[in-house]
């Protein structure tokens, strides 16, 4: 009985090492400045709509914000505590790495814009994290370092 088990065992250990030896690697593809460029574009494009199902489109199930006052959301929270957009933010200066069906961006924003009526420093940095479903990129996480108040 328990050479069988050994037997079972054994084979497999053999066939899991077999699949993995056997599986096509993954195609690595890098993503493009410009690519990233249009996936931020579209996160600042519905913000500055105030749409709320435009916005939620962009958003990932997954998706957390983290302020610089320490304040968090998810993504059904963050709907309820927006932005106000004077002017439609621009990225600048985009810092991007990844492959395939994620990617991280630094960038800059310029912004006219208030969260819980406080102002919002009009120049800041951010970080924000995509992941591609489909043919969308989604943001799945994003750092707001403007200062508030």
């Amino acid at each position: 009985m328990k050479d069988r088990r050994k037997i079972v065992l054994g084979l497999a250990a053999g066939m899991a090492g077999l699949a993995a030896v056997t599986q096509p690697p993954l195609a690595n593809t890098k993503i493009s400045d410009a690519e990233a460029q249009s996936a931020i574009d579209g996160f600042l494009d519905a913000l500055f709509s105030g749409d709320l199902a435009r916005i939620s489109e962009v958003l990932g199930p997954e998706f957390q914000i983290m302020r610089s006052d320490g304040s968090s959301h998810d993504k059904a929270s963050y709907l309820k505590a927006l932005p106000n957009h004077k002017i439609r933010p621009v990225a600048i200066g985009l810092k991007v790495t990844g492959h395939d069906d994620v990617f991280v961006a630094s960038y800059t924003v310029k912004s006219n814009q208030t969260i819980d009526g406080q102002t919002v420093e009009a120049i800041s940095p951010r970080l924000s994290v995509f992941h591609k479903e489909g043919d969308r990129w989604l943001i799945v996480a994003h750092s707001n370092f403007g200062r508030i108040g």
